[in-house]
């Protein structure tokens, strides 16, 4: 190197070590001016620029190496934090129990290569879950640094990864359990349940000790030890495989809901619904059509009508032509004869009878129109009496019908053609062995009061009482619906809305026509003995096709030991009954809605004898329990949905439900997996 180029190089060397130009002898310059100085130095040039460039490329070298290893320790320690996260959600999802969880995500970063404290395992309340909370794990990992020691920075820094798992809501719950401080789901002596395609869930504890059985994909508990006993498997998957089985709670999935809401207020309307008023009606002359001819004929005159007598049948014909309005007192029929009442007349005529219409003979056939009836309708054993179409307003009988007083008492066979409207402010009495028929086809109303004993609709063993559809009519009942006489058949019309403020009470055979029907009562069908019957042609006990019925258990409760305490009840000897829900409606899927109000204490019950029901559709007792004991079974038929919603579902003594539902709510036990 040339003396120039080596004073050249000292030069920058001293600039490079930080002295100030023009020190030590040198003059005042700026170090671009001395690179520029030396680059005219061509001799050792390139060695000069490599010296210079390598310490930066080798720091360069570090950085990278440097993160490289920190991106390897956060994958490990991302993966470890997924698995400890998912690993604690299984826990806590089967337990409910933090401890539980921690064990568990502790034991998975252990068996990746960290240590208890480098993982943090915690409930995440933020993140929403089919258990109620997520599981969140954080992984924090130091990572040792190399390449700062060399210019004195820090040793290490700390790599965090973190993950959220949880369980997904799962198989819609068939079987659900609602009330977290109650029994829960309880199983015994036999009992089962097949709930194929949903799940079981319960807010409080499952109990299905050996000898019962559950089968379902999924099963939920919120209280109480693991469900599965020790030394049996009672619960399982429909294919004999494991259950997933999970602690978490169960949500009320109608809680809330719309249909809810209007079962609530047509409960409270309901309650309102009184008794129509009594007919009233001027006084009018009676006519008594006996053996006496001379003194029928006059009365028949008085009234401003005519009576004719045929000895061929002995048959009385009045008529009344011309006449719009006819005022008569009251209709008796004797012995052995028969009544032709105004053949022909107008359908728009309008009778009124102060007193009461009394068939002690043969036969009595009424011409169509509007009967004020101020003093009932009795019918004699043995007799036949047929009205045309037309409105009926029936007041009460003086006469005593079974203990009672009742607007239409009958004892042989009565017959009310339709569309007919009727107003019986004191209700109906159908004897035993009786037949009467209140309307039929369609477009008929019914308004029913109570009788002197509080029964709007009363049957004696073995009696038929039919009823024709509603329309545009109403179905309201302020009183009980008593079929207690076993064997008998009772045929409720189809109605949009039937309103009964009282309970309803069964022994014989029901066919519940479509329609919601709100029972400001109990419903026990049963409680007193009976069972099937004969009714429209086919054995039956009871049959609902497309019918809600909302429960309130208002009121006094029905005698009867074996429905004591139940809103809806089904016993005795009801083995083939059928309940079906609409299928569309604000009451889709809901079969039997139990008392809303948490006061009643009144749930459900499938005693004794009531086996091989099916019901498809949701009983929704959210404050009740529903208990099935005896041998009695349910399930939702082949192609239906049984779905039993309680505060608590207890079966024993051999008991039995089946069910099959696709339903939208979810309350199964699901599957856990990573949410974040």
């Amino acid at each position: 190197m040339t003396p120039e180029c080596k004073g050249r190089y000292a030069a920058l060397s001293s600039v490079a070590k930080g002295l100030a130009p023009g020190a030590s002898g040198l003059r005042s310059a700026t170090p671009g001016s001395f690179v520029g100085a030396f680059t005219k130095c061509e001799s050792g040039a390139v060695a000069v620029i490599a010296g210079l460039a390598i310490p930066v490329l080798l720091g360069f070298a570090g950085l990278a190496l440097e993160y490289g290893q920190h991106l390897v320790v956060r994958a490990e320690a991302q993966r470890t934090a997924d698995l400890a996260a998912h690993a604690g959600a299984v826990a806590y999802s089967r337990t409910g129990g933090t401890g539980p969880m921690v064990d568990a995500a502790n034991r998975v970063a252990r068996l990746n290569g960290f240590s208890d404290g480098e993982i943090v395992v915690e409930l995440d309340a933020s993140i929403p879950t089919a258990s109620g909370t997520a599981v969140r794990a954080t992984v924090t990992a130091p990572k040792l640094l190399l390449l700062p020691r060399l210019v004195g920075g820090d040793t290490s820094v700390d790599v965090v990864a973190s993950a959220v798992a949880g369980a997904l809501g799962g198989a819609p719950a068939c079987i659900q359990a609602l009330d977290p401080d109650g029994s829960g789901i309880s199983l015994s002596g036999g009992a089962s349940v097949q709930s194929q395609d949903c799940a079981v869930a319960s807010n409080a504890g499952v109990e299905a000790p050996c000898g019962t059985s559950i089968i379902t994909e999924d099963l939920s508990y919120n209280t109480g030890p693991h469900p599965l006993p020790e030394y049996c498997q009672t619960i399982r998957t429909p294919d004999g495989g494991e259950t997933q089985i999970v602690r978490q709670p169960t949500s009320d999935p109608l809680a809330g809901s719309d249909a809810i809401t209007r079962a609530s207020e047509q409960i409270a309307m309901t309650e309102e619904l009184s008794a129509p008023d009594l007919a009233v009606v001027a006084t009018g002359p009676d006519i008594d059509f006996g053996w006496n001819q001379g003194a029928t004929i006059a009365q028949a005159e008085a009234i401003g009508c005519t009576a004719s007598f045929t000895y061929s049948g002995n048959i009385w014909t009045f008529s009344c032509p011309g006449l719009s309005t006819v005022n008569i007192g009251r209709i008796t029929l004797g012995g052995g004869l028969t009544l032709d009442f105004n053949p022909g007349a107008s359908q728009e005529t309008i009778y009124n009878l102060s007193g009461g219409i009394r068939n002690n003979g043969a036969r009595m056939t009424f011409a169509g129109g509007t009967y004020n009836v101020a003093e009932g309708i009795n019918t004699g054993g043995g007799s036949i009496t047929e009205f045309g179409a037309g409105t009926y307003r029936i007041g009460r009988s003086t006469q005593n019908c079974s203990g009672a007083y009742y607007s239409i008492c009958n004892t042989s066979e009565l017959v009310f053609d339709g569309p007919s409207d009727f107003v019986l402010p004191s209700g109906v009495w159908n004897s035993g062995g009786s037949v009467l028929t209140l309307g039929t086809g369609t477009g008929n109303s019914f308004r029913f009061g109570p009788s002197s004993d509080g029964d709007a609709i009363a049957l004696g063993g073995g009696s038929q009482t039919f009823m024709g559809d509603v329309d545009d009519g109403v179905f309201e009942v302020a009183g009980w619906i008593d079929g207690g006489g076993g064997g008998s058949c009772l045929v409720i019309p189809e109605a949009e809305l039937h309103e009964i403020n009282g309970s309803i009470v069964a022994s014989g055979a029901i066919r519940f026509g479509a329609g919601l029907y709100v029972v400001n009562g109990y419903m026990h069908l049963g409680g007193n003995g009976g069972g099937s019957a004969m009714c429209g042609g086919e054995t039956i006990s009871v049959e609902a096709e497309n019918t809600t019925f909302v429960i309130s258990a208002a009121g006094v409760e029905p005698g009867g030991w074996s429905c004591r305490d139940q809103a809806f009840c089904v016993t005795a000897g009801y083995s083939n009954v059928r309940f079906t829900a609409p299928q569309s409606g604000p009451f889709t899927d809901l079969a039997v809605i139990g008392p809303l109000d948490p006061s009643r204490n009144a749930g459900a019950l499938f005693a004794a004898g009531a086996s091989g029901s099916q019901m498809s559709g949701a009983l929704y007792f959210p404050n009740d329990p529903i208990t099935l004991t005896g041998g009695a079974s349910a399930n939702a038929g082949s192609a239906g949905c049984l779905q039993l919603i309680a505060a608590e579902i207890t079966m024993s003594g051999g008991t039995s439900v089946a069910s099959e539902c696709d339903l939208p709510q979810s309350g199964g036990a699901g599957q856990v997996a990573l949410l974040r």
